[in-house]
């Protein structure tokens, strides 16, 4: 990776840049982990979008670096407000076209297209470069803001919300990736969490508060067209300093400048050939088709089940996709492997590191998604919080995650190490699981008081910080630069989709959505199958036939006086019912207890030195 270890950097002439007439042609300038010692004959071919970015290692000066990190933070800031205040207005919106229950046939399509957006980020960014891909992402993010302002009727919002979804996503991974090219693993732990907890922190309060005035004083509208003119402007100065930097490059003949150097080829080559290599190998067209199309199939009929359709299991239909996309998904492997000359993901990138920190978070959020999706119903039925106190109870935890991963940041820089802070974060996520399943239900005629439910919120969140902010460290530092965004993108394949953390959290910090779908699914059958028995055993005889109105609605449940005989069989009901899916959520913890040992044990410290000293002689 870079040798910078923060954005602050010693001055440069930019006469300096031709130290990378030779350098940035090479692989041995991307050793950034454990390939870092490797030869330049077993790594990956440099892509133009990645030449770029060691470029920028070389060309920051102390001003430029600081002003584009000020301008990242500042962006990410507001996009964050923007989507909270979203959040806050949306039931408005729908409300206003009348069509609130298409909405979640809409939001199946928008998560879907956060998590294919994913790949194509990624391998854009490593063929086109950072700079470009900021600039996709913020049209595209401005771009929705547009739709939803001047959004006429639900396909026209819904729209918008695909374009959003893009944008989005890959605004918060070309930032990681970003960050990543321009720091030391030393530091990168810190800055890359930096952006996230100074802006969360402030928006998870304050955003919601953004959107009321919205609404109290220019309507829904305003609240999205504010967006459209602040989120642009503010991403200028780091998207005109990279470009700037670049220039100054190319001018000097150091970064590829057309498109046959940009698809690697001869510039005497006929234009379609240009294309077809561009699009053919450099992209590896044919390898995202088969990728996009493969999670498309398996993930609409997931997304179509859910909590509260898990009987469509049995529809043929819904088979008939989910092995198709199987299929499909097992060929784009057997491509990538056997015949894409620039693939997606290379074998050198499938090690032990990579695929352990990926399928913890398929664990940890299928546990978390499992447990939380009927948590807050529990919380205002059975533990008789106000939606407020429910709330408030639910962002104990991305509080604490945002917190600790800076506390955990800084522990890396002067540890040195990795590995350590990753191995603390599983035993701690199922002690505050654990901890739920006596408290939901802690005995008849009792129940746990916020501060329990919050001090167990906490420390899963402090978990998941240790193992979060370790682990995205260690598969960038397990990978060379040419894969750093794709293996970036695998870890955080779903963290803008699937069930919300609060309102934010898991947009940035969650695991895959096909195990936040298959969790859903798997909770919706254990609660369909246990609550409405439940509620028919302890109701009292006379008041057996209000189960099912009891089931569908919460409103229904708190309606009845507390400590009536009604009310008390509500209560131990939900209890009965939240305790199970906490004890499973508790089981699915224990696998990562085990997949946490094959993470590799990495010294930031000797990485971040052979880096500087590959880099040096480049010089």
């Amino acid at each position: 990776m870079a040798a910078k270890s923060s954005p602050p950097a010693p001055e440069r002439s930019p006469t300096e840049l031709e130290v990378l007439n030779e350098g940035s042609n090479h692989a041995e300038g991307s050793q950034c982990g454990e390939s870092a010692s490797k030869s330049a004959d077993t790594q990956p071919e440099l892509q133009a979008g990645v030449q770029k970015a060691m470029m920028l290692q070389k060309a920051w000066t102390r001003s430029s670096l600081a002003i584009a990190f000020a301008s990242l933070f500042i962006t990410t800031l507001a996009i964050t407000f923007s989507d909270y205040s979203g959040m806050l207005v949306e039931p408005f919106v729908t409300s206003s076209f009348k069509k609130h229950s298409a909405m979640s046939a809409a939001h199946v399509l928008v998560n879907i297209t956060r998590i294919i957006a994913y790949p194509v980020v990624a391998k854009l960014s490593d063929v086109f470069g950072r700079a470009e891909m900021f600039a996709f992402s913020i049209f595209f993010q401005t771009l929705s803001y547009i739709l939803y302002a001047t959004s006429q009727n639900i396909s026209s919002y819904f729209t918008a919300g695909l374009f959003d979804a893009i944008g989005s996503t890959g605004f918060g991974l070309t930032q990681q990736v970003f960050i990543a090219d321009s720091t030391n693993l030393i530091n990168r732990a810190i800055w890359s969490t930096l952006p996230e907890t100074i802006t969360t922190l402030p928006a998870l309060y304050l955003g919601s508060m953004i959107g009321e005035s919205f609404l109290n004083h220019t309507g829904w509208r305003w609240s999205f067209g504010t967006w459209a003119i602040v989120v642009p402007v503010l991403s200028i100065p780091l998207i005109w300093i990279i470009i700037i930097l670049q220039r100054r490059a190319r001018q000097q003949g150091l970064l590829p400048s057309t498109l046959s150097a940009v698809a690697g080829c001869a510039p005497n080559e006929p234009k379609w050939k240009r294309w077809w290599l561009l699009l053919w190998t450099e992209m590896d067209l044919p390898g995202l088709l088969l990728l996009v199309t493969g999670l498309s199939l398996v993930l609409i009929p997931l997304s179509l089940t859910g909590s509260l359709n898990p009987s469509r299991w049995t529809e043929a239909s819904f088979i008939a996709m989910i092995i198709t996309g199987a299929l499909i998904f097992v060929s784009f492997i057997v491509w990538d492997v056997k015949f894409a000359k620039k693939p997606y993901i290379s074998a050198h990138m499938a090690n032990r590191t990579v695929i352990s920190a990926c399928l913890i978070q398929v664990f940890d959020f299928m546990e978390y998604s499992l447990f939380t999706i009927f948590f807050s119903s529990y919380l205002q039925v059975a533990g008789h919080y106000s939606p407020a106190h429910a709330t408030r109870i639910d962002n104990s935890l991305p509080v604490a995650f945002q917190v600790s991963g800076l506390l955990v940041a800084v522990g890396m820089k002067y540890s040195k190490r990795s590995r350590v802070w990753a191995l603390m974060g599983p035993p701690l996520v199922i002690l505050g699981q654990g901890l739920m399943i006596h408290l939901v239900n802690p005995g008849q005629g009792k129940r746990s008081s916020e501060a329990a439910f919050v001090a167990a919120k906490v420390i899963s969140g402090i978990g998941r910080a240790l193992f979060q902010t370790a682990a995205q460290v260690s598969v960038q530092a397990a990978v060379s630069q040419q894969e750093v965004a794709v293996a970036t993108s695998l870890f955080q394949a779903g963290n803008s989709v699937g069930a919300t953390i609060g309102v934010r959290y898991v947009s940035f910090q969650s695991g895959f959505y096909f195990a936040n779908r298959l969790s859903r699914s798997v909770s919706g059958a254990i609660w369909r199958n246990t609550l409405p028995n439940k509620l028919l055993e302890y109701l009292p005889e006379q008041d057996k036939s209000k189960a099912m109105g009891i089931f569908q609605s919460i409103v229904a449940a708190r309606k009845y006086e507390i400590g009536t005989p009604v009310r008390l069989a509500i209560d131990r009901s939900f209890r009965e019912s939240q305790m199970i899916l906490a004890i499973v959520a508790t089981a699915l913890c224990v696998p990562n207890l085990i997949i946490m040992w094959f993470i590799k044990s990495i010294g930031l410290e000797e990485l971040s030195e052979e880096a500087d000293a590959s880099q040096t002689n480049d010089k």
